[in-house]
């Protein structure tokens, strides 16, 4: 996984960066501007390969990104990983595209909304080439929660900020989690590459297998090492969907905070466990475990309508990665294979 080093992202510059962020906020609150309804949107967001969100309280820590290879990729000043390409590129090609200022903010608000924003706004830049080429503070929402303060420097005020015919507001997509914005995939390989995938069921071993591939020749094996005669087609086409596997989304769950309880899911025997071995050799491991939970998902049940169904959940453990995330049956049912679903009658 490649890793960068962002030129802003020096610790001993962040608390100074925070201040003066801070300080500039306040004093340009009250110059006097011209308004543009769209002077918060982004112009030309698809050339966009570096941003940043920089809350102005220091005690939050500063996220960037930044695209390499035509990947984008997330970090802080611990972490960096592979972001989740569609998350970024919903907030740069819909929501930064479409802001629209609403109104400025007028009165007696102004003096409070402006503190408030100088002590716990984010800043957000984007760059292209390494120039800075926009910027603005976002703050939190409007009391009905249908729009957001945001303030651009240069400008007399801040504004309420929409983005015409969504209801909600912003503040989200500014979010400096690291894991909400993260890429999804516990595993994304090209089928190719996977030069074994060994899937074992600690509890039932006359179910698990392996499969091998080299040199365009695909077989498996049983538990005993035996290679057993199966459909091709079949080994083929499980390949391809087990090389892409997803986790739900959102920030790790809290379960990770708790030592004890996390050690007391992932040190049980999963109900299956998928070990890959690429052709660089690179191991990665996926055990599944039990949950006790449920989860309703909206599936379209037909053209014009769609109906609400309960799918059960799993714990995944990566050994790629510290913690424990939710993966839903619906993603897992047809990973769940057995040997006998691939050998010839």
């Amino acid at each position: 996984m490649p890793v960068f080093k962002s030129s802003y992202a020096k610790p001993i510059l962040v608390g100074v960066i925070a201040i003066i962020a801070a300080i500039s906020l306040w004093k340009n609150i009250n110059q006097t501007g011209n308004y543009q309804p769209d002077m918060f949107a982004l112009k030309n967001p698809e050339q966009i390969d570096a941003f940043r969100f920089v809350p102005n309280d220091p005690k939050n820590a500063p996220l960037y990104f930044q695209k390499k290879n035509n990947q984008w990729y997330v970090c802080n000043q611990i972490d960096t990983f592979p972001a989740d390409s569609q998350n970024v590129q919903m907030l740069l090609n819909w929501a930064m595209r479409k802001l629209k200022v609403q109104r400025p903010v007028a009165g007696e608000s102004v003096k409070n909304l402006s503190r408030k924003m100088a002590l716990s706004a984010v800043k957000a830049s984007f760059s292209i080439n390494g120039k800075e080429v926009h910027s603005i503070y976002v703050g939190g929402s409007t009391q009905d929660n249908m729009a957001t303060y945001m303030y651009k420097a240069d400008y007399d005020n801040p504004c309420i900020v929409e983005i015409p015919g969504f209801q909600g507001y912003l503040t989200p997509y500014f979010n400096n989690d690291i894991h909400i914005w993260r890429t999804l995939k516990l595993v994304q390989l090209n089928p190719n590459d996977i030069q074994s995938l060994k899937v074992t069921w600690p509890q039932h071993p006359e179910k698990s297998f392996e499969i091998l591939q080299e040199n365009n020749q695909i077989q498996i094996k049983d538990s005993k090492n035996s290679i057993r005669k199966a459909n091709r087609s079949l080994l083929a086409g499980y390949l391809i969907l087990c090389s892409q596997f997803s986790r739900e989304a959102g920030t790790v769950a809290g379960i990770n905070k708790d030592k004890q309880l996390k050690d007391s899911i992932s040190s049980l025997p999963p109900i299956i466990s998928f070990q890959y071995t690429t052709t660089q050799n690179q191991v990665t491991t996926l055990n599944v475990f039990a949950h006790q939970g449920f989860e309703d998902i909206i599936m379209d049940a037909r053209p014009d309508a769609t109906e609400t169904v309960q799918t059960a959940l799993y714990w995944v453990k990566s050994s790629q990665d510290p913690h424990l995330w939710l993966s839903q049956d619906i993603v897992l049912q047809n990973r769940m294979k057995s040997l006998s679903d691939f050998l010839n009658p």
